[in-house]
């Protein structure tokens, strides 16, 4: 005989969600829900002694769960939805876990009802449903997507209060997890995934999902097999690009929400994570902030697709609700998968980091793992930094900071889930790791540590359990700095980084006679470095004076891609860039002048060769994509004439037109229904006009660009088609509204 109280609720309808549009947004947009079946729900969270009895039934041992105040906790959610299975074998009764929207009724209405604990300060509760952002439609019997990576949590915020988080447990709250986030039973020494989150019980029908999978921008349009160029190794090549258009970077909430972008975009991009797809593609990961440890940072992607020139707009990647997300890091490795790791630095027993792969350039990514570690981890900061290595020896290197000192650990795995903790850390915080050709590591740097004005570096030949320490002819770097180290295909080290630090200034002794950023390669394993000004940099976007008014990479991260170009992504600039070169500019000894924007920005291939069509199919056999490209004279791959899109049904999801890499005239993306969702119209004047609609197919905002920065009027409209405001931009700030 099971004991749980249950209480009967009645169907209903209420307005779901609740918040404000610039710090939390997640609840919106309010709609109406109805629900339309009498349910009973259990009146308080399940207890502890309760679960353990299932617990031993099903699997025959105790489990590894918290017992707080007699209910139990610490559960991952595929075990509260086998306590439901096993409940409804016991009873003959269907039970499953509350949907979203029966949770909230219910918590809405809970001292009606009699129901305890449904927003207790210390309590979370799993619910049924994948996590997905609302419709602005109203629901009936809603119960989530098909499939997602984090499931609803209800309750309140998952991370501590501490400096600009605080318990928020309104009844509208909103917080997700991965639904096999918990401790491991048989990790004695540290007490990484336990948690507070349990859960009540329905008892009522069965829930129907939507049909439809949680799908982020950045897995759209992902092709599977483009032709490669490669870039010629004689003729020097650079180029700068904005990564991301202003707004969303560096703007305002009323801005980003003025062009129809997504309100969990925030004006604070930084920390990036950067690599290469195996199908040719770009993909960067950055936090995205007004506040840096604020529970509702989330990070964001995008993607520059191989053979175009611009990249595609930033959006919402992985974002556990109610969780800082820190300290992407993206790595490929050789055999193509993608991995992305990151961090959850307020979350009370988060793991050191956790991570998703992808085995198909980021289409579709694995459910979240979390590492499994062998010894007691100490001084966990849970912040990933920018390189991954996978050595000769067989392990993975992890480079992460610390707490409490000015260095960072190399932890290390051979399978990516069972890892070590080595005994010693790297004379420098963020550092950049690469390993040399003898198979010893080399971590280099890192901010806030110096050696007479230059970076330290350290080399290991023990796996990270030692470091032998010394001076590097790098400048020594500070807050809002971080240097990158990676070895390029001709065998040659790259190092890049700033020639001076926050406060403006640089080593007294003899060295680069510069000021800015620079790009520096070595051809004897870090004996010796040779520097070169990096072109294109700005200054830092907060204020131009920093550095000395000198000009800044920010946090920096490096790639090479098979085609042989060099990659420099930067934060703390307005907006964030992408330089890109290849080795013939870095070796190219010449001081030529250096270019200006209006060069170094603008593609200026104007013939290519072997321009054919390419088509790729579902294995429904129906075409996903048809696009056309060639290569230019440098031996880069560029798309060019008409590019079609189409969902498994045949239904036509998104067309442009590309003209040397260059989008041209319209580019619009189409619901599966028909309906237009958003619409870029390029104009002659190096403008650009960004559209979005409601499902109606009316317009919803308009905004305008010029050169991926905002200017002139935008307005947004009613889904009746009335204009609601107007707003009018100056390089990228609101300077009226009307």
């Amino acid at each position: 005989m099971v004991d749980l109280k249950m209480v009967k609720v009645t169907a209903g309808e209420y307005k779901r969600g609740g918040g404000d549009l610039k710090d939390r947004p997640d609840a919106l947009p309010r709609h109406k829900v109805t629900l339309t079946s009498d349910f009973a729900i259990s009146q308080e969270p399940i207890k502890y002694d309760l679960f353990a009895h299932f617990y031993l039934e099903r699997y025959g041992e105790k489990p590894d769960v918290e017992n707080y105040m007699g209910y139990v906790i610490g559960v991952s959610w595929y075990e509260a939805d086998e306590f439901c299975r096993w409940l409804t074998e016991k009873t003959g009764e269907f039970y499953r876990l509350p949907t979203e929207a029966e949770w909230e009724y219910c918590a809405r209405n809970s001292r009606k009802l009699g129901l305890d604990r449904m927003c207790d300060l210390h309590l979370r509760e799993w619910c049924f449903d994948w996590y997905d952002v609302y419709s602005e439609e109203d629901q009936i019997d809603p119960a989530g997507p098909d499939g997602g990576m984090f499931k609803v949590v209800r309750g309140g915020f998952l991370d501590n209060p501490e400096r600009f988080n605080t318990y928020h447990t309104e009844v509208w709250m909103r917080a997700s997890m991965a639904p096999n986030y918990r401790h491991y039973p048989d990790d004695i020494h540290n007490d990484f995934g336990r948690h507070n989150i349990g859960f009540r019980v329905i008892k009522g029908q069965p829930a129907v999902t939507n049909g439809r999978q949680v799908t982020a921008p950045l897995s759209l349009h992902v092709k599977e097999n483009p032709p490669m160029g490669k870039i010629r190794g004689d003729v020097p090549y650079f180029r700068k690009r904005f990564l991301f258009p202003i707004p969303p970077d560096t703007a305002s909430s009323e801005a980003i929400r003025a062009f129809g972008l997504n309100p969990l975009l925030r004006h604070h991009n930084h920390s990036p994570g950067f690599d290469v797809a195996p199908n040719g593609d770009l993909i960067v990961s950055f936090y995205s902030s007004y506040w840096e440890y604020d529970a509702e940072v989330g990070l964001i992607a995008a993607r520059l697709r191989y053979g175009a020139d611009e990249w595609e707009l930033p959006d919402i990647f992985v974002n556990p609700v109610a969780v800082n997300d820190h300290a992407p890091l993206l790595f490929t490795d050789s055999d193509g998968t993608i991995y992305h790791f990151w961090g959850w630095p307020e979350l009370e027993n988060a793991f050191p980091f956790q991570f998703i792969y992808s085995k198909d350039s980021g289409a579709t990514w694995s459910e979240v793992q979390f590492p499994k570690f062998k010894e007691k981890a100490e001084q966990v900061m849970r912040q990933p930094i920018n390189t991954v290595v996978h050595a000769q020896d067989g392990f993975y290197y992890l480079a992460c900071d610390v707490r409490g000192e000015s260095a960072s650990v190399l932890y290390r795995s051979k399978d990516l889930l069972n890892w070590e903790v080595p005994q010693g850390k790297t004379p420098g915080r963020h550092s950049t790791v690469v390993e040399l050709q003898d198979g010893r590591l080399l971590a280099v740097g890192g901010k806030n540590t110096a050696i007479d004005g230059y970076m330290p570096q350290g080399i290991s030949g023990d796996r990270g359990d030692t470091w032998e320490v010394s001076k590097t002819p790098f400048p020594a770097m500070s807050s809002g700095q971080r240097p990158c180290i990676i070895r390029l295909q001709s065998g040659r080290l790259f190092m890049c980084g700033d020639f001076q630090n926050k406060q403006g200034q640089r080593p007294r002794e003899a060295g680069p006679d510069e000021w800015g950023s620079y790009a520096a390669y070595s051809e004897d394993e870090g004996k010796t470095w040779k520097f070169k000004k990096l072109w294109g940099t700005q200054h830092k976007k907060q204020d131009a004076n920093q550095l000395g008014g000198s000009h800044t990479i920010g946090y920096a991260v490096c790639r090479q891609s098979p085609d042989g170009l060099i990659h420099i992504i930067t934060s703390n600039n307005r907006p964030s860039l992408h330089l890109c070169f290849n080795e013939a500019w870095l070796l190219d000894d010449a001081e030529p002048t250096i270019p200006d924007d209006q060069e170094l920005m603008y593609e200026r291939a104007a013939k290519l060769r072997d321009v054919e069509t390419y088509t790729e199919k579902y294995e429904n056999g129906q075409v996903k994509c048809v696009y056309s490209g060639g290569f230019a004279e440098d031996g880069r791959f560029l798309l060019h004439g008409e590019e079609r899109w189409y969902y498994p049904s045949g239904q036509l999801m998104t067309e442009c037109t590309y003209e040397y890499g260059v989008r041209k005239n319209r580019y619009v993306h189409y619901s599966e229904l028909g309906d237009k969702i958003w619409e870029w119209e390029y104009l002659k004047d190096n403008t650009a006009v960004y559209k979005t609609y409601y499902s109606n197919n009316q317009l919803k905002t308009v905004g305008r660009y010029r050169s991926r920065i905002a200017e002139g009027w935008s307005e947004t409209y009613s889904p009746e088609g009335k204009v609601t405001a107007r707003f009018l931009f100056d390089n990228g700030r609101i300077i009226k509204n009307e």
